[in-house]
Parts: C-alpha cells; structure tokens; sequence
C-alpha cells in the first residue's frame, strides 16, 4: 500500500473514532457545566409558548455543538481532502453545503425533538417507545423519499450519457428484475475525485445511482460488477432488513437510555422529568449506547455487503472484473485495503478490500473446479 493511502487511511481512521465518541463526550460536558440551564433560561425569555422555547433552546445547544466541532469537520471534510487531492470542492461550495445540510438536518430533527419532549410530558413511563416508533417511522420516510428529495439539493441526476453502456445496465437491471426507478448518473465530480454507486430509495422511488468518477474512470466490465453488487442489495432485499434491524436496534437503544436517564436525571438536580434539559441527557445515552453498538450494526452491514458480492459474482460471472474494480476503487479512493481489526470492527460497513478480493478469488478457483 503505497505511504500516501496509509497516511491518508491513518487520518481518517483517527478522525472516525474521535466522532464516534465525541457527540456523547461533549453532552456529557454540557451536562457537567450545566450549559443547558442557561441555554434554557435564555429560550425562555423568548415566549410564553413551552415548545418555541424548546425549538430556541434546541437552536442554542445546537449552534454550540456545532462551532464547537467545526475545526473537526472542516479539516476532516475540506483541509485533509484538499491536501490528498481527493477534493473539487471550492471553500465557497463547502461553507454553502455546510449551511444547506445543517437546515435540511434542523427541518427533519426539530419536530423529532418536540415530539420527544411531548412524549416526556404526556407518558413519563412509556416515552422511550413511542419516541423510538416515531423515529423508526421517520427512517422508513426518509430511506423512501430522501432520494427524489434531499439528494437533488446537492446533485443532479441524469441518465446515463454512455449508450452503450446503458444498453448493457438495461440488461443487467432486467435480469435482476429490478422494475422501479431506472439507473441513473450523478454528478458528485463537482465536489470529489472519489468513486461511488449505491442503491437508494424504497418502492417507485428505489433507484440504482452510478457517480460520474466511477462511471469516468472504470470500464463496462468493471461497472457492470459495482451494479450488479447494488443489484443484489435489492435482490436480497437487504434495504428493508437495515430498516428492520436498525428499527430493533433503535427500540433497545431507547429502552436502555430510558433507564440510564431515570438514574442520571436526579443526579443532576433536574425538578421534572420533561425539563429542557432532559433533552440533552436524552441525547447524551442514546449517542453514547448508539457508540456500544456500532460494532454490532457494522458487523450486519459487513455480511449483507458479502452476500451482494456474491450476487455480483454469480450474476456476472466475471470475478476478474471484481477484483479489478476492488482495486481501482482502494486506488482512486485512497482506502485502507488490508485496516486493523479494531478499524474494522468499529468503522468498517463494508468488508476491507483485500477481504472482498480474496473472496472473488476464492470464488473464481471454486467455479473453475465445478467446470472441470
């Protein structure tokens, strides 16, 4: 692995772990400083309304949250890119989305977080449930709708230019029986030299997304393994399984920071349970369970991710072509191909690349035996 990816992998490992742990550690700190008293005495200068203090108050610890982690996220998204040369990004289109993603992410978790302090309110016993039914609702909204919605703010879709290509993507797509949506081309080369496919939406609104620095720098062969692979995702079903299982997941989260909540809550000298700040010990055991289980989600992720490489593999039936396109994508994304196995319990989705080529290998000696 040449210095360049491993300096680059090192960096970004280090950053990943530091966010995963970062959220809960800087809510405990607001906790300790008693940050979300004052930030509620000044929502409540506001109005005489409960919840539009809330939404302020929300605002306030939000914004502090944020220019708190702001170096973080602008060296890790901007400064680390830039000096790797994996970024088309201007400062100007960087500081533009920033804004863009924070409203985008104040309209859908606003009205999340007055349903939770409604749910405190009006059942004190139960509010962790129904909190964690309203948040497993929204996910299924969001996973149906965000692709004809949210990703068009940031990227254009269209269809693929290549006709050759897409003749070939027609078949492939026909053969999958794959009938909603179509398969398009995004245009992500505005902001980086990265490449990327995904399957994205739920019923009409599923579709198969190819990004142009994928489609511009691999051949038919080698795209035609990298939708196949998103083709076994809808195949197999696997978008409804991390619907399911990240809605299981979400209920026991709930269920245990209701818990960790009713022993921290007095600790702190909150009067009532739906005190303003009890919104931000909320939070606080949720991001800090939701950091215990990230190995456990990674570790789904990773065996639905191997099974749609086996779709691709068997749908193909060129092994060479997969393990080629592995290849180009460790190169042109600078990615850790062989990571250590902490990095990989704890931020990998995926399997590592050198895994998912020797499992091509693997399957291309097991083929050629059985033809034998």
């Amino acid at each position: 692995m040449p210095d360049k990816t491993k300096e680059y992998s090192a960096i970004k490992h280090r950053i990943a772990l530091i966010n995963i742990f970062l959220t809960p550690l800087l809510l405990w700190i607001f906790l300790i400083t008693d940050t979300p008293t004052y930030c509620k005495n000044v929502s409540q200068l506001i109005s005489q309304n409960d919840y539009i203090n809330l939404i302020i108050f929300y605002v306030l610890v939000g914004a502090l949250y944020y220019a708190i982690n702001l170096p973080l996220e602008f060296y890790s998204g901007f400064l680390l890119e830039h000096r790797f040369s994996l970024s088309n990004q201007t400062l100007k289109r960087w500081a533009a989305r920033e804004a863009k993603k924070n409203i985008i992410a104040f309209i859908i978790s606003a009205p999340l977080v007055a349903a939770l302090y409604a749910f405190l309110k009006s059942d004190p016993l139960y509010w962790w449930l129904w909190t964690a039914l309203l948040w497993f609702s929204v996910s299924i909204i969001l996973a149906k709708f965000a692709p004809v919605t949210i990703v068009p703010l940031f990227y254009k879709y269209s269809p693929l230019k290549d006709a050759a290509l897409e003749n070939r993507m027609n078949r492939l797509v026909s053969k999958a029986g794959f009938k909603a949506g179509g398969v398009y081309e995004l245009n992500i080369s505005k902001d980086t030299k990265k490449a990327n496919a995904a399957l994205l939406g739920l019923g009409r609104q599923k579709r198969i997304v190819l990004c142009d620095t994928l489609i511009s720098n691999f051949n038919h062969d080698e795209i035609e393994s990298v939708m196949a692979h998103e083709l076994g995702h809808h195949k197999l079903n696997h978008m409804w399984k991390l619907i399911i299982s990240g809605g299981i997941l979400t209920l026991i989260t709930f269920f245990f920071a209701n818990g960790i909540f009713l022993k921290l809550y007095g600790f702190f000298g909150y009067k009532l349970l739906y005190d303003y700040e009890s919104i931000v010990l909320i939070y606080f055991a949720v991001t800090a369970l939701n950091a215990l289980f990230i190995p456990i989600a990674n570790a789904f992720s990773r065996r639905l991710e191997k099974a749609a490489d086996e779709f691709s593999l068997k749908t193909t039936g060129n092994a060479g072509a997969f393990m080629s396109t592995m290849k180009k994508l460790g190169e042109q994304n600078l990615a850790d191909v062989n990571p250590g196995r902490i990095y990989e319990i704890m931020l990998y989705d995926h399997p590592p690349i050198s895994r998912r080529i020797a499992f091509a290998e693997s399957f291309k000696n097991s083929s050629q035996n059985n033809d034998k």
